[in-house]
């Protein structure tokens, strides 16, 4: 998964109309791939039921998937970062494509575990080099807009992903879900093979030298724990959120469907305040405001679980607070990053989309051990010790930048 647009969403505007098509072709490219990403949350239990094995099995799809984002897709950008831009969009779509009709094919769940490798390491490489293609498309004072247009295929995605695979799950199947998101991926390969220009491979794509420099600076590393373990708090539940629903509130298939679409509002309305707060409050402060958030929403989750408003009105808490988090988060490092300055600056925003997905295959992971040998409903109990751990690193990286207040970090970080 990648972070959203950090605080705000923007469309481009004053480009002419081939331009306007371009952006909106890697908009339609990022949308399918977030949406392969938040589908599975909504189809747990029937992929689980067709291939034979329990829910806490199948969520190890959730981490397979988290884990080819955070280790596959940087591997994979500078793989093709020597490569014709088009063509290398048109390779990783095409990998996307071809991932995602192994889901809706294959009969074991062998099959579906490589499935999802696959097309979770073409998710990142797309996003990262179609923000790329995005800001070369335009002139300098709209790169901004450009790249918020290409990543607004996120926001709808996270919107939109959860519902829409509940929703088409009940009319055509599971299977036949990752086959409609194999053929919107086929529709990606050939709109980029129709609008986006060819592109001589540029120094977008940054070495595996200075991201694994980028590790050893200690408050970037404080900064991607903060990061894995926010996330982990809500991914620890998030997957098996359906079950929940269905079997202690006792919501039916399209009950669920509108209240995850409730939950995927209240995260964009979560991102726009966390975006706000970062810039007012900190964003150490408001990390730990979103995380208070996530914990006591948890809690509370154990509570009401068998109260179909309360359990409703929780979730849009949830959400809200779980969001809140992920702009203050990458502003974060973004400014550790500047204060060191070169390279870094490049690599930094990436690592931490990897952070965030090594939380959720964790945490995901965890929720699935727990879920083998208990009740769904002891879920939040893990993600509420992620957000307990999460707490401890923030304590650690505050007193780690009052030491290094005499160096270049700015006190706002």
């Amino acid at each position: 998964m990648h972070l959203p647009p950090v605080g705000h969403v923007a469309v481009a505007t004053g480009v002419d109309k081939h331009t306007s098509l371009r952006l909106y072709t890697l908009t339609l490219c990022v949308f399918a791939i977030g949406v392969a990403e938040f589908l599975l949350v909504g189809l747990l239990p029937k992929v689980a039921s067709g291939v034979g094995v329990s829910v806490s099995e199948a969520g190890s799809l959730v981490t397979v998937y988290a884990l080819a984002i955070a280790i596959g897709s940087p591997l994979l950008i500078v793989a093709v970062g020597r490569f014709d831009t088009r063509w290398a969009l048109v390779g990783l779509m095409g990998l996307f494509s071809v991932g995602n009709l192994i889901v809706g094919l294959s009969p074991a769940f062998e099959g579906l575990l490589v499935g999802r490798i696959a097309s979770g390491a073409a998710h990142g490489a797309v996003v990262a080099i179609g923000a790329s293609v995005a800001a070369s498309l335009v002139r300098g004072e709209r790169e901004g807009r450009a790249v918020a247009t290409v990543l607004l295929g996120l926001t709808a995605a996270m919107v939109l992903g959860v519902p829409v695979g509940n929703a088409l799950g009940g009319a055509v199947g599971w299977r036949g879900t990752f086959l409609a998101v194999a053929g919107v991926g086929i529709v990606g390969v050939l709109m980029v093979l129709a609008w986006i220009p060819s592109m001589p491979a540029k120094d977008h794509v940054t070495g595996l030298r200075t991201q694994l420099e980028a590790l050893r600076i200690r408050p970037l590393l404080l900064s991607y724990a903060v990061t894995a373990l926010s996330f982990g708090a809500s991914f620890a539940v998030f997957p098996y959120l359906t079950p929940l629903l269905h079997e202690h509130a006792g919501f039916g298939t399209t009950q669920i469907t509108w209240l995850l679409v409730l939950f995927g509002g209240a995260t964009v309305v979560g991102n726009l305040a966390g975006g706000r707060l970062a810039d007012t409050l900190g964003t150490l402060a408001t990390t730990s405001i979103g995380l208070l958030g996530v914990t006591l929403s948890l809690v509370a989750l154990t509570l009401t679980a068998n109260n179909p408003f309360g359990i409703a009105v929780n979730l849009a808490v949830w959400g809200f607070f779980a969001f809140m988090i992920a702009p203050a988060v990458q502003t974060s490092v973004m400014r550790v990053a500047q204060s060191y300055g070169g390279e870094l600056v490049k690599v930094a925003g990436g690592l931490n989309v990897s952070a965030f997905n090594v939380g959720i295959a964790l945490a995901s992971y965890a929720g699935a051990v727990v879920l083998g040998s208990f009740d769904v409903i002891r879920t939040p109990w893990v993600g509420i010790a992620f957000a307990v751990a999460g707490f401890g690193v923030i304590a650690v990286t505050r007193v780690s930048r009052l030491q290094a207040r005499s160096e270049t970090l700015p006190e706002s970080v």
